[in-house]
């Protein structure tokens, strides 16, 4: 995460923080009961998931990328929509990035069986801040590659030739979101750094929500 030493003496702590690591945990966002109600809500709705499956790699006109990805969203209920709207955590989302003029999106439920993955990936444009927590106390941490952040689809096409879409050691890492009973989030810069998610070895469900930078 480089950044113009001039333009970051301006910036605040936090922006300054998020520009150099990518991503920041956010704790209490919400409430345990909150969090109750979400995860019942997506339990209730897996058998009307939508699988999400494609086998190709693309560098996107947006600047976003893909690799392999199988597995399945469920439709947010109105706990989650009210969550991902919520002028509080948009607060706290707003500070602890240092972004004053991100705007929310939306959310969803990513399910993942035993078996799905997601390989080598950006999030879409609209993801200039990811928020995501986990509903399952036991989901892996996903794959992370601060290093190299804002590269070109092209560079990007040619990690995967080199380490393929799981790729791991040396400056590869890994990231970690919270199971969300507490209420903590993880905000991570979605659009700009690299992450995937390993094949499952059991069912795990994930909370993400966008927020785009205006």
């Amino acid at each position: 995460m480089v950044q113009n030493t001039e333009a970051r003496s301006e910036q605040s702590p936090a922006r300054a923080a998020w520009d150099r690591i990518g991503t920041v945990v956010i704790p209490g966002a919400f409430s345990a009961e909150r969090f109750a109600v979400i995860r019942s809500e997506a339990e209730e709705r897996l058998n009307r998931a939508t699988p999400h499956v494609h086998d190709h790699t693309a560098a996107h006109r947006d600047g976003s990328f893909a690799t392999p990805v199988h597995c399945a969203f469920v439709e947010p209920g109105p706990a989650l929509e009210e969550l991902a709207f919520d002028r509080e955590l948009l607060s706290v989302v707003r500070e602890h990035t240092g972004i004053p003029r991100l705007v929310p999106r939306g959310g969803a439920v990513v399910l993942y069986r035993k078996g799905d993955f997601q390989g080598l990936h950006l999030d879409s444009v609209k993801s200039t801040v990811t928020v995501a927590f986990a509903l399952s106390a036991d989901l892996p941490a996903m794959g992370w590659a601060p290093h190299l952040c804002n590269v070109s689809g092209d560079v990007l096409g040619k990690v995967v030739a080199d380490h393929g879409m799981f790729p791991k050691g040396g400056a590869f890492t890994t990231l970690q979101h919270p199971y969300g009973a507490d209420g903590s989030v993880r905000a991570f810069a979605g659009y700009g750094v690299p992450h995937w998610r390993r094949p499952m070895t059991s069912t795990g469900l994930l909370v993400t929500m966008e927020f785009f930078d205006l």
